[in-house]
């Protein structure tokens, strides 16, 4: 009767050992997968599921994950979200080379912020004719003013703008562009679409859904649907 109770008392002690660690080492694993695609000076991650050992079969209720100044393709991220419900991944891809196969999702959703700064930095280091960028964004439209240099001739150049993006990346459209001394060159080219992300660098297929200027911040909401 004793050795009964023992192994019952000890098989429930494993089983609530395993639904702590479980989630716990799903959680970290996924942090490193997440990390290797948008480094961050922090990341958050929560992995759920029910029961808990599932999370070995690859079955997962629910991810959250927040990551603080992370990057995507280069672009400096204030804060990028992600939100995945009911989804199975590749265990073995995740724990074994820290990278996120998705293999059947209903859900997933993605939120990523951007400041002014940030995207004046970008445009800086994507664009090599434009120097010393200065961005402001306004409810209503991205100003971007900047030097262009073209070697012999240096040339300011003010642009209004929207961000747009669809299922393959977002990019800065301009509206509207002003040079002044321009000669009769036409800068069109440069500055009618800048690529800022490349969505298919992503472990997962997300297409953006809606974008949000507010002063001073860029939003965009991006999801599977």
């Amino acid at each position: 009767m004793m050795n009964k109770k023992v192994i019952i008392g000890f098989l429930a002690a494993s089983i609530a050992f395993s639904e702590i660690i479980t989630p716990l080492a799903a959680s970290w694993w996924l942090d490193q997968a997440l990390n290797k695609v948008m480094p961050a000076r922090q990341h958050n991650v929560s992995a759920r599921s029910l029961p808990g050992v599932t999370l070995w079969l690859g079955r997962f209720d629910s991810v959250k994950s927040v990551a603080e100044e992370a990057r995507i393709d280069g672009l400096k991220i204030q804060e990028a979200r992600v939100t995945i419900d009911d989804a199975r991944l590749d265990m073995a891809e995740l724990a074994g080379n820290s990278r996120i196969a998705v293999k059947q999702v209903r859900d997933l959703q993605i939120m990523l912020r951007v400041n002014e700064k940030d995207l004046a930095e970008y445009l800086g280091n994507k664009v090599k004719e434009v120097k010393n960028p200065s961005v402001k964004i306004l409810k209503d439209k991205i100003e971007i003013r900047s030097d262009v240099d073209l070697g012999i001739l240096k040339l300011a150049v003010g642009v209004d703008g929207r961000i747009v993006g669809d299922a393959s990346s977002i990019r800065f459209r301009s509206d509207r562009l002003e040079v002044k001394n321009a000669g009769g060159l036409n800068f069109g080219a440069l500055f009618a679409e800048i690529p800022l992300l490349d969505l298919t660098k992503l472990p997962f297929k997300v297409a953006v859904r809606k974008i949000v200027t507010d002063a001073g911040v860029i939003t965009i909401y991006a999801d599977n649907h």
